[in-house]
C-alpha cells in the first residue's frame, strides 16, 4: 500500500512539474520583446486618432505628421517626453521661461506629454522614420483633407527669411528643419504666436502649451499679427509635397 502511494505521490508530483514548466514556457513566450515594426505599426494607430487617417490633418489645430522630417518628429517627441518626465528646472528652463543650457529640448503640450511618456525610448526613431515616409497628401480613399486657401501670387515679404531653414517651397532643408508646406494654418499660426509669447519672456505653465528654440523665437519676437496671418496662409497653401512634385 505505501509503495503503491509512494508511485502516486511522484506521479502526481512530476504532473506538476510538467505543467509548471509549461506555464513558464508559456509566460516567457508572452514576455518576449514585442518586434518593432509591430509597435511602430500600433503606435501610428494611435497617432492618427489625433493627426488624421494616414497622418494627414483633418483638424486645423492639429498638425499633418505624413512626410513630415523624421529627425524633426523624433526631437519633438524627445521634447514632449522631457517636459512630461523633467522639472523645468532639470530641464534648464529658469523663471523667466529662458533656456539655460542650449541642449535643454522642452515642449509643453499636455496630449502630446501624455502620449510620449509612455513611449519606450527605443521607439521614438523608428517611429520618427515610419511618419516620415507616410503620403503627406490625403488618398481618394481617405478623409478628405480640409482644402487650403489660394496660393498667393508671391511669397509675403514675412516669410523671406523663413526660406534659408524651411527652403523655397517650404520643404526644410535639413532633416531636422520641420516641412511647413500644406501645413495647417491654424497649428502654424499657433506655434509661431508660442514662439513669440516665449521670446517676450512669457512663463511655461502646468497644463498650457508652450514652446522655446532660440533661432525661431528671435525671427516671431518682431512679427506683428498680420505678419504670422500672412506666413501661415502662405505656407499652408504650398504642395506638402515641395515644388519639385
Amino acid at each position: 500500500m505505501d509503495l503503491r502511494v509512494a508511485v502516486l505521490n511522484k506521479l502526481a508530483m512530476a504532473a506538476i512539474a510538467l505543467t509548471l514548466a509549461m506555464s513558464a514556457g508559456a509566460h516567457a513566450q508572452s514576455a518576449a520583446p514585442v518586434d518593432v515594426s509591430v509597435q511602430v505599426k500600433d503606435a501610428l494607430q494611435t497617432c492618427f486618432q489625433c493627426h488624421g487617417p494616414g497622418g494627414v490633418s483633418v483638424i486645423p489645430t492639429r498638425p499633418t505628421i505624413a512626410g513630415q522630417k523624421a529627425e524633426y518628429i523624433r526631437r519633438q517627441l524627445v521634447a514632449f517626453k522631457n517636459s512630461a518626465t523633467k522639472s523645468l528646472q532639470e530641464a534648464g528652463i529658469d523663471a523667466r521661461g529662458a533656456e539655460n543650457s542650449p541642449r535643454a529640448a522642452l515642449r509643453r503640450d499636455p496630449v502630446m506629454e501624455h502620449m510620449a511618456e509612455g513611449m519606450p525610448d527605443h521607439l521614438l526613431a523608428p517611429l520618427a522614420q515610419a511618419v516620415s515616409q507616410l503620403a503627406c497628401a490625403a488618398k481618394p480613399d481617405k478623409a478628405p483633407r480640409v482644402p487650403p486657401p489660394a496660393l498667393p501670387q508671391q511669397r509675403p515679404a514675412a516669410a523671406q527669411a523663413c526660406v534659408v531653414c524651411h527652403g523655397e517651397d517650404g520643404i526644410g532643408v535639413q532633416n531636422q528643419v520641420p516641412n511647413l508646406a500644406g501645413q495647417q494654418r491654424s497649428y502654424l499660426r499657433r506655434q509661431l504666436l508660442l514662439l513669440r509669447e516665449t521670446a517676450w519672456g512669457a512663463r511655461p505653465r502646468e497644463g498650457e502649451a508652450w514652446r522655446s528654440h532660440p533661432i525661431m523665437e528671435a525671427k516671431a519676437a518682431r512679427l506683428k499679427i498680420t505678419d504670422i496671418d500672412a506666413i501661415a496662409q502662405y505656407y499652408t497653401a504650398l504642395d506638402c509635397q515641395g515644388a519639385g512634385q
